[in-house]
């Protein structure tokens, strides 16, 4: 008697995974996140979204107020991607300043067998709608929010108060999740809530934080962040008038700390990043900028910023740390010359600003608290910064 319970149970756990699938098979075939826009530019943007099932998907893209249609599709070595869930379409040879309507096609992947491919369903979203950036602009206005931690209640009240029908993006300026440990974490953490209050119009980046490079998941992140066409983390975006660098600080601590079990290479990333910063300053393009803005969630540090007295308390601290010392040892000689106007920061779970000292630090670093988020105007008259907290308080107020 004991025998037979014991084979039943056995085939009711071999049945279970097969009567999974057939009952994921039985719902129908939908675009459960996204769309989102990633690494728009004058001349071209990324879409991504996923499907319910594997499918083989693209997207449709129109000028806005004209009926010819350009389907576009993700395609590498001769193939076009098929048989999946996560889509990034990149879309190409747009015109600047102007107006688009796109939405998603994709027909479910029922088989893919070497000769025979068997398709199902067929869906399309809503049109949706978005600008490519202005070259000719001489204002732009963004949004900064920072250490999010998962929770996603927090973003959508940070971006209630913020002015999304005016700014061209979002800058998520790193720990918007604490560690990447589950599947679909970014969607949970802040990507639903994102195509809720903006994405499907406007794009978003994220400027990594320490804690976003940790988990089993990590390095699966850029899957899901696309904030340039060369799948880079840090580069740098144009408005017109004004540059955006932005830096991927990588983590806090020493590469040999036990608790990454040398599993990370920060400190030659961090150099890097140095190389190529020095060739963006040089660039016609920054050199021609008359504002310049570098956004990363560590601030960086140098031993005699603790100088400063409303800083004495703050710098010694953070001068302990590894990522905030090597960060200031590389990058502020470089933007020293470079002539920033501002640099935003994030990490300390409270509001610093660190002044202009000169021979030092030759712009001001605001590094944001962990419940607020920024408003950032870049005009002919400087660039403004508004802090607003969570509670809709302004918390800080000013033009650099």
């Amino acid at each position: 008697m004991k025998n037979n319970l014991l084979l039943r149970l056995a085939l009711i756990l071999m049945l279970l995974p097969t009567l999974g699938v057939a009952q994921n098979d039985a719902e129908p075939y939908t675009i459960n996140h996204g769309p989102y826009l990633q690494g728009l530019t004058y001349d071209g943007v990324i879409v991504c979204f996923t499907t319910s099932h594997r499918g083989f998907s693209g997207v449709e893209i129109r000028r806005k107020g004209t009926e010819q249609v350009r389907l576009c599709r993700t395609s590498k070595d001769g193939l076009f991607e098929a048989d999946n869930t996560l889509n990034s379409i990149h879309i190409e040879g747009l015109e600047p300043a102007t107006e688009y309507e796109y939405r998603i096609i994709s027909k479910r992947m029922l088989s893919f067998e070497p000769y025979k491919v068997t398709f199902g369903e067929e869906i399309a979203s809503e049109w949706y709608t978005f600008s490519t950036f202005d070259p000719k602009a001489e204002a732009v206005t963004f949004v900064v929010a920072n250490d999010i931690h998962d929770d996603a209640k927090k973003c959508a009240d940070l971006l209630s108060h913020m002015p999304l029908d005016e700014a061209s993006m979002v800058f998520y300026n790193g720990d918007i999740m604490s560690h990447y440990s589950q599947q679909g974490q970014p969607y949970a953490s802040f990507i639903d809530v994102s195509v809720e209050k903006f994405a499907t119009q406007k794009p978003f980046a994220v400027v990594r934080g320490n804690h976003e490079t940790r988990g089993h998941l990590a390095r699966q992140y850029g899957d899901y962040i696309h904030n340039t066409r060369d799948g880079k983390y840090y580069g740098v975006y144009y408005f017109g008038t004004t540059a955006v660098v932005m830096l991927d600080c990588g983590e806090d601590k020493d590469d040999a700390h036990p608790v990454y079990a040398g599993l990370v290479d920060f400190d030659r990333y961090r150099e890097e990043q140095a190389e190529w910063l020095k060739q963006v300053v040089r660039s016609k393009a920054f050199r021609r900028a008359e504002r310049r803005i570098v956004i990363v969630h560590i601030p960086p540090t140098v031993e005699r910023m603790a100088e400063v007295e409303q800083n004495a308390k703050v710098v010694p601290d953070l001068m302990t740390w590894r990522g905030n010392a090597h960060l200031g040892e590389l990058l502020l000689p470089i933007l020293n010359k470079a002539d920033i106007d501002v640099m935003l920061s994030a990490h300390l779970h409270k509001q610093v600003i660190f002044p202009v000292q000169p021979g030092v630090v030759e712009f001001p670093i605001i590094a944001n608290d962990n419940v607020s988020a920024m408003v950032v105007r870049s005009s002919s008259e400087g660039v403004y910064v508004k802090i607003v907290g969570r509670d809709g308080a302004i918390k800080h107020e000013k033009t650099y």
